[in-house]
């Protein structure tokens, strides 16, 4: 059988059943009235809110915090495939994009917000607030480490990493992101191609981060270098920092978009299997 066919057909059973086992609420504020606010308020209204989707009768039930991709310049909230709604619940959260309305850290500061909003509220809604995960594909995928290995953006808003049970990025990029540097190269066409700075993820990696699972595809077929960044912030967390819990998973054979279904099989398993302990 095609490596690929076999994520694809459990991925289509969960796809025709979760629907009906799910209750939703949609298009929920997350920027409570104490959360600190930056940058354009009236897009931040418009864009800063978040669909739940919660198990239907559950009680203490995990939750996956879900950012979406599109390179921070493009995309809007969605469920990610392939998990399984019947015990676990989704919030699925737009944020600021990139453009004349917003530039970096905008969006950091949103992701945090959602993040924030969830491990303060999801327990009103039967949930466990020490069983909130964050994962994310591409753009997502970044936001997701950056809340992960930033402390500050989360602490803004009263929260730590450390509340968070794992943290999931999908082909996330872990040097800056390609659209801060786009949004340099307007001011200063000099801008290098890759950069590590504050903005990038492997910078900020130290001890204490939350168990981070990173998820990326077949180095012939990912985006350039995406798996080799991946696996140097691998390498910096367990070796310098010792960092245990740090995993980074290839899969071989599949490129930047289609390594997102195996990706949310693992990312699925992983947490019922977390349920069990």
């Amino acid at each position: 059988m095609n490596p690929r066919m076999k994520f694809l057909f459990p991925a289509l059973l969960f796809l025709a059943s979760v629907s009906l086992w799910s209750l939703e609420k949609k298009d929920i504020p997350y920027y409570d009235g104490d959360f600190p606010k930056q940058g354009n308020q009236d897009y931040l209204k418009e864009r800063c809110v978040l669909d739940l989707k919660l198990p239907d009768g559950k009680k203490g039930f995990p939750t996956l915090i879900w950012f979406h991709g599109g390179g921070i310049v493009n995309g809007r909230k969605h469920y990610p495939i392939n998990v399984d709604t019947k015990q676990i619940a989704v919030a699925a959260v737009n944020y600021r994009l990139s453009g004349d309305r917003a530039q970096c850290p905008d969006y950091l500061y949103d992701a945090a917000a959602a993040t924030a909003w969830v491990l303060r509220h999801i327990a009103e809604y039967g949930g466990d607030p020490n069983r909130v995960y964050v994962a994310g594909h591409s753009a997502g995928g970044y936001l997701s480490a950056m809340i992960a290995l930033a402390p500050r953006y989360l602490k803004t808003f009263g929260a730590s990493p450390r509340q968070l049970a794992g943290v999931f990025p999908v082909s996330g990029q872990m040097t800056t992101h390609f659209q801060i540097l786009n949004e340099r190269r307007k001011k200063d066409p000099a801008t290098p191609t890759i950069f590590l700075d504050e903005y990038a993820p492997v910078s900020n990696a130290s001890a204490g981060a939350p168990p981070l699972i990173l998820l990326v595809g077949d180095t012939r077929v990912e985006w350039p270098a995406r798996v080799e960044e991946n696996q140097l912030l691998e390498a910096r967390l367990r070796r310098i920092f010792k960092d245990g819990n740090v995993r980074c998973i290839l899969l071989p054979t599949f490129n930047h978009g289609t390594v997102l279904a195996p990706s949310m099989l693992i990312v699925n398993r992983m947490i019922l299997e977390d349920m069990k302990k």
